[in-house]
């Protein structure tokens, strides 16, 4: 651990203390009056909504952003002024999620620069000594410092961001969303890391929307809401459902709107019979008008390639696939989309959005034969439709054409259900629908598939997490190795039960590992906070 002037703190002290701070921009109060700490040997998570402040308080505690009010000790030490260089002297670092590497430069230059001009080696040892102190995070040392850093996957620019942070050996580490370009293997990778921080007296500031994570990496954890704390807990004795009901401010409960009532039995409107492809198969199901059946399993046993054969985007091999009275054969992904089946990808960056063109053309783009007459576009009605679908979606956008990549990731994943509200699907499927959103949007995304399940449409929803499953779906469909092994009707759902399912099945995931990727349930109830 870095010594400080005046004698380093001893393990338990304070390394970081942000008192009583405020700051506003323009119109907007980001932050009133909070106050919040870490400890030496500690992980303090900070959690909240977009737009709750999470970034504006890391941001004066590095001094990148001075606070109206309130003050800032790094190491029992002031930060007398907004400079983040003096922060760094002082003992803390951050690393940023969206990555402060120079992409066109090697990985040992990308070290070299972010370490104190004392402690940098000569330059024919860079690579050597790079090497040596990457070697603790599960990186590929055989090419990876002399990789230009633009050529690393987006996990390990994450983890290389981290391992860059650590270079000045700090008081105190912040953590930006460390762990939204991350997997589940890489996850493990960067909690084994901040467990040795832990160790070794390093205050560690993480903050993440990923609760099932925070609740197994974190000691404390700090809740902001509307620029405001909501107070800070013992991790141990706070669950998953009281953190949502403190972010958003409304029980957890309603975080699942209940289906509207229908009379009658609703027709099949999907039906798949031996259908089999590449990975996976046979599966038989049928998808009934107005439900949402979940897919749960370990990851690699053949959900993306169904979900990929169903929108057309890999041809089966065998069996048959009737929507809405049709046969199809999904030889194209033209065919899907005229018997009305859309797709909700899993990336949305590359394959659901066009992130440098704004709201209105990402939202209209399948729809724009609805918006015109004669060969012309009615740009009028369709900003107005836009317009009422911002509303009803709670969509946080400065205007119709903002660019989505500016957008928070939630906003961004608002913005590619929105299509949907705007054709008359019969079938949705929803690949992680709410992978990488806070906890406030992931309401309105549910509360938006929901809709969509009561206007008629089937929805298939592909989650890794069991609550998710659980809270929103009618009944779910369990696979292994391919097939449907088990399905789990809506009477007997629950975190627990799906969970149990998966590790009994044979595709159960390798080295004892949750099957999920997530935190094993807290509690079996569906719904129950």
């Amino acid at each position: 651990m870095m010594t400080d002037p005046e004698g380093a703190s001893p393990n338990g002290d304070l390394v970081l203390e942000v008192l009583g701070v405020s700051r506003q921009f323009g119109a907007v109060r980001a932050l009133t009056d909070v106050s919040f700490d870490c400890r030496a040997g500690e992980v303090h998570a900070v959690v909240g909504e977009n737009g709750s402040g999470k970034s504006t308080l890391l941001g004066i505690a590095s001094g990148f952003v001075s606070p109206d009010l309130g003050t800032v000790q790094i190491g029992g030490r002031p930060l007398r002024r907004d400079s983040p260089a003096l922060a760094r002297k002082l003992g803390l670092a951050m690393a940023y999620q969206d990555t402060s590497l120079v992409l066109a430069e090697p990985v040992k230059n990308n070290l070299f620069l972010a370490t104190p001009p004392e402690q940098r080696p000569p330059f024919w040892r860079r690579k050597k000594w790079a090497r040596k102190l990457l070697s603790g995070f599960d990186l590929d040392l055989e090419l990876f410092p002399d990789a230009p850093a633009g050529a690393l996957t987006l996990a390990d620019r994450q983890l290389f961001e981290v391992a860059k942070a650590l270079v000045s050996d700090p008081l105190v580490l912040l953590l930006d969303e460390p762990t939204t370009a991350l997997g589940p293997h890489e996850v493990e990778a960067l909690h084994r890391t901040l467990a040795a921080c832990r160790d070794r007296g390093v205050g560690v500031v993480y903050v993440s929307h990923r609760l099932p994570e925070v609740l197994e990496i974190a000691d404390r954890i700090t809740v902001l809401r509307d620029g405001r704390s909501q107070g800070t807990f013992d991790a141990r004795e706070v669950t998953e459902h009281e953190l949502v009901d403190l972010i958003v401010g409304r029980p957890f409960a309603a975080a699942f709107p209940p289906p509207a009532p229908r009379d009658g039995e609703p027709e099949d409107v999907l039906v798949l019979d031996g259908l089999q492809g590449q990975s996976f198969g046979p599966v038989s199901f049928t998808l009934k008008r107005g439900e949402i059946v979940g897919i749960a399993g370990a990851e690699g046993n053949g959900q993306p390639q169904l979900f990929d054969c169903l929108a057309g985007r890999q041809p089966p091999r065998a069996g048959r696939v009737v929507c809405a009275g049709r046969e199809l054969m999904l030889i194209s992904t033209h065919e899907p989309v005229r018997a009305g089946i859309m797709l909700l990808p899993g990336d949305r960056q590359v394959e659901a959005l066009m992130p440098v063109l704004g709201v209105r053309a990402n939202s209209t783009i399948q729809s724009l034969k609805r918006f015109g007459m004669l060969g012309f576009l009615r740009r009028r009605k369709e900003r107005r439709a836009v317009e009422r679908l911002i509303q009803q979606l709670e969509i946080r956008t400065p205007s119709l054409e903002q660019p989505t990549q500016f957008l928070s990731g939630g906003n961004q994943q608002k913005v590619a259900v929105s299509r949907t509200f705007l054709r008359e699907p019969n079938v949705i499927l929803a690949y992680e629908p709410t992978q990488g959103v806070d906890v406030g949007s992931r309401f309105d995304i549910y509360a938006a598939l929901r809709s969509r399940s009561d206007a008629g449409a089937a929805l298939l929803v592909k989650s890794s997490d069991p609550l998710e499953l659980s809270g929103l779906c009618d009944r779910v469909l369990v696979m292994s190795r391919g097939q449907i092994v088990e399905e789990i009707p809506g009477d007997e759902l629950n975190e627990l039960r799906i969970v149990e399912a998966i590790v009994r099945g044979p595709g159960m995931s390798r080295a004892g590992r949750s099957p999920l990727g997530v935190a094993m349930p807290k509690a079996p109830s569906r719904g129950a906070p």
